[in-house]
């Protein structure tokens, strides 16, 4: 077999094999009248696009529970404390406080964050839940 008359393949080529995959762009909402951050849950898993035509919007009933979860605390209380550390205004009377992880504690009990924890259900659907709505143990 003789290597030499051959012509040389280019293996680098694969426009012809694969196509170009489109991808989708994440759809966000926008909540109105108040300005709000969302947390997703901290245990939802994958990272998605939430389909928008069944979304809790369109829920009238609530699935889940009203009782927040030891995850969402902690995630809800990290987060307000680094936004009060950052100087971020402060939705109670401080009475000469400093740190900013007991003012967001008291903030919590007293239903002042301006928070919203998203649900997210195992089939992509999400419920939306304020702060103030939860019951803390």
């Amino acid at each position: 077999m003789d290597y030499e008359d051959d012509e040389p393949q280019d293996f680098n080529d694969y426009s012809d094999h694969y196509e170009e995959e489109e991808v989708e762009e994440p759809v966000y909402d926008e909540q109105q009248g108040e300005s709000v951050a969302i947390l997703d849950d901290v245990m939802a898993g994958g990272v998605g696009t939430v389909p928008t035509e069944i979304n809790s919007a369109e829920r009238t009933e609530r699935i889940t529970t009203p009782y927040m979860t030891k995850y969402e605390k902690a995630r809800i209380l990290g987060t307000r404390a680094l936004q009060i550390s950052l100087s971020a205004p402060v939705m109670i009377e401080i009475d000469g406080e400093t740190d900013a992880l007991a003012i967001a504690n008291r903030e919590l009990r007293e239903k002042k964050i301006p928070l919203i924890i998203r649900r997210f259900m195992p089939d992509g659907t999400y419920e939306d839940w304020k702060v103030r709505d939860l019951i803390v143990d």
